[in-house]
């Protein structure tokens, strides 16, 4: 099972609602909420249970609005009536007492520190436990129902310094010769996160493919535009790296699986319309999550 992680960002809500209807067989996704106002996150979640899908949610952030608060985002989905998620808790250098998640009955574990003794004793009372993927493989054992999760994605300070091609991740191919249940990862977005880019000299788009002639090894392929030295004219930007992204999936070379986030690309170049970078990056994050769970489909890995 793949466990994509997004953040509670807009348009990252708005590709699991896209994603919701598709029926999607081998994801559920994992949402760290960082806005105060949940209600784009509310109608995320009544969107992906009326399509059978039950998110997790890290109820106690460590980024965003709610990082210094870490029981106030539970207490408003307490008073939402109607939704359905899955309880994470995030274990990292602030939680204190790890047994106060035991009273609210079943959870999982968003481990973000170094594992001692007491971490492994406490996970035997989680339901699924999330470990970073550098994590001692002698650990690793000690540990049941893993998901294992890393930031494979390799951000560049600036868009102008990204190759054409960036190698991602095989963990998708693996994960269960190591006894997981599954795998996780940050999609293209990685796991550093700010409220809103700077302008853009360069804009960029990710694509992500998997290719079977160098071991199902997952790709980005990034696609930019040139850069004038000025934050002028994103909507040409954008058509630029767009351009350059059509021609070589109508060449077939890479091989691309066909998504709704690549036609949503199609559609944008028929029209020649510049979207805003927000959907651009929504764009991607779901051809991403529907090209990983299109492998896990075809392999029939469960």
């Amino acid at each position: 099972m793949y466990y994509p992680i997004l953040r509670g960002k807009l348009n990252e809500l708005l590709a699991l609602r896209e994603l919701a209807s598709l029926q999607l067989k081998f994801y559920t996704p994992v949402i760290e909420p960082v806005k105060k106002d949940i209600k784009a996150l509310i109608k995320t979640i009544n969107t992906l249970n009326e399509n059978g899908v039950v998110p997790y949610i890290i109820i106690n952030p460590t980024i965003g609005d709610y990082a210094q608060s870490p029981t106030d985002l539970f207490l408003e989905l307490k008073k939402i009536d109607g939704i359905e998620f899955e309880v994470l808790y995030s274990i990292n250098e602030n939680t204190k007492n790890y047994q106060d998640y035991l009273e609210l009955g079943s959870f999982g574990l968003f481990i973000q520190k170094g594992i001692d003794q007491e971490i492994i004793e406490f996970s035997r009372s989680s339901k699924i436990n999330f470990l970073q993927n550098d994590t001692s493989p002698n650990v690793k054992r000690l540990i049941g129902n893993k998901v294992i999760y890393e930031d494979f994605f390799r951000k560049q300070k600036k868009n102008a310094d990204y190759p054409l091609e960036s190698p991602f991740s095989s963990l998708h191919s693996y994960f269960q010769d190591e006894n997981n249940i599954g795998f996780s990862d940050y999609t293209i977005t990685g796991d550093d996160f700010s409220e809103g880019g700077g302008p853009a000299y360069v804009v960029t788009i990710h694509v992500s493919y998997i290719d079977k002639k160098r071991f199902d090894e997952l790709f980005i392929r990034h696609y930019s535009s040139e850069d004038d030295g000025t934050p002028t004219n994103p909507g040409a930007k954008f058509i630029a790296a767009l351009e350059k992204f059509i021609h070589e999936y109508n060449e077939e070379k890479i091989p691309y699986t066909k998504t709704s986030g690549s036609e949503d690309f199609k559609t944008l170049y028929q029209l020649q319309h510049f979207p805003g970078l927000g959907q651009v990056k929504k764009n991607s994050i779901k051809h991403h999550i529907e090209t990983i769970n299109h492998y896990l489909t075809a392999t029939k890995v469960v």
